[in-house]
């Protein structure tokens, strides 16, 4: 994962770095957990090209749902 970081422009990094922020404020969560959150979904995209804003509705709307059932088993 850290050579995605690094073969990345300055532009790319600082979606990627703006990404982590706006989820952890967001969501309410530290800024490691955004950072895992973020990093485990671009695992599994292609990571040649990636839609930082697209890829932070998808993060939002995964934990929306799983939040929502979590709420419905009470």
């Amino acid at each position: 994962m850290k050579n995605f970081i690094y073969k990345k422009s300055i532009s790319e990094k600082i979606s990627y770095i703006k990404l982590i922020t706006d989820l952890s404020h967001e969501i309410g969560i530290s800024i490691t957990d955004s950072k895992e959150l973020v990093d485990t979904a671009i695992i599994f995209i292609n990571p040649k090209e990636i839609n930082y804003e697209e890829l932070k509705g998808e993060i939002l709307s995964y934990i929306v749902i799983n939040i929502f059932s979590l709420v419905c088993k009470l």
